[in-house]
Formats: C-alpha cells, sequence, structure tokens
C-alpha cells in the first residue's frame, strides 16, 4: 500500500513524504507509527529521514534549530532510541 503526504501543497511534489506498507500488515492491532506523530513531529521526521541536519529541518520549517533538537529528543524518547539513525530506522519501518 502507498500514502503520499505533502507538505507544500501550493507545490505537492516538492516536499512529500511517501508512506510504502506491507499489504500483509494490519493497522487495526494498534496506532501505527505515523498516526501516533502530531504533525509537527511528522514534518520533523520526514526532514530526517532525507537526511537533513537542524540547522537545515530548522530552515525549512522556519523554526530554530533548537526547536528542531526539542522535537528530535521527543521523538527519541517516544520511541526509546538513542540516536537519529536509529530514529529513521524505525520511522522507515513502521
Amino acid at each position: 500500500m502507498l500514502h503520499a503526504y505533502t507538505y507544500t501543497p501550493e507545490d505537492p511534489h516538492l516536499h512529500t513524504l511517501w508512506v510504502f506498507t506491507e499489504l500483509a500488515k494490519s493497522e487495526s492491532q494498534g496506532q501505527s507509527l505515523r498516526t501516533s506523530l502530531t504533525p509537527r513531529e511528522r514534518d520533523i521526521a520526514a526532514l530526517l529521514i532525507e537526511g537533513k541536519t537542524g540547522k537545515e529541518i530548522g530552515r525549512v520549517l522556519e523554526i530554530s534549530p533548537r526547536t528542531v533538537d526539542v522535537y528530535r529528543t521527543r521523538l527519541l524518547r517516544k520511541y526509546n532510541v538513542s540516536d537519529t539513525p536509529a530514529l529513521v530506522e524505525l520511522l522507515l519501518q513502521g
């Protein structure tokens, strides 16, 4: 199954998050990773998956790099991972 979400409605292909899931997986087993994220956490996560740094994410979202760090730390704690690469791997799996 494929889902796509755009972060730039005026140019939908500029910043799009594509989510591929296995058809055999049932989302009724509980809340998926994607649906358990707040909109801002989804923004941060999508840009982390793209490999952007905190400063780059801050520029794209027009927020401070410190705010990006706060959200990244919140995501690390929320999903009980110790670093950003582990978070990205988990987000890509979920």
